[in-house]
């Protein structure tokens, strides 16, 4: 019996050793400011990701858009309510591919909210590939937090 119990004490401490090089964070993101956009989450992500790369750390990025962000991750804006939206095209052009490299580089997860989504008349269809939208914000943020993410939100 006693050997059953170390073995399972040995494996525990080594699960608790594995994640502790792991960092996870979820952004809240529900902005429409573009300029708080490429500042508190492209740019913040950036460096962010760079650091830990740096220090041989895994990280764990998701980015859970809901509220007023919802025109920078479609795709195709012309079959968006945002097709007139001047902030929006101007934002595609500059945030397209950094938000793209983000996913890339670092596997940073873009999740939208679903019940948002449908009220804004957006199909996932015009979305950037990399964007999920099969939940709602709050299930995200919830399944999240309950597996360890810090919650950083951007309003």
């Amino acid at each position: 019996m006693r050997i059953v119990t170390r073995i399972c004490i040995t494996l525990l401490l080594s699960l608790g050793f594995a994640y502790a090089d792991t960092a996870k964070v979820v952004y809240d993101l529900t902005t429409g400011d573009s300029k708080k956009i490429e500042k508190h989450l492209i740019n913040s992500l950036d460096a962010v990701a760079k650091y830990y790369k740096k220090e041989q750390k895994e990280l764990k990025v998701m980015v859970v858009i809901s509220g007023n962000a919802y025109k920078y991750f479609i795709n195709d804006l012309k079959a968006s309510p945002y097709k007139e939206d001047q902030d929006a095209i101007e934002a595609q052009e500059k945030f397209r591919h950094r938000l793209q490299d983000l996913n890339d580089a670092f596997g940073v997860t873009f999740n939208m909210c679903s019940v948002g989504m449908k009220a804004r008349k957006i199909d996932k269809d015009i979305l950037y590939k990399y964007v999920h939208a099969e939940l709602t914000k709050s299930v995200y943020l919830i399944e999240a937090q309950n597996n360890g993410y810090a919650y950083m939100p951007i309003h």
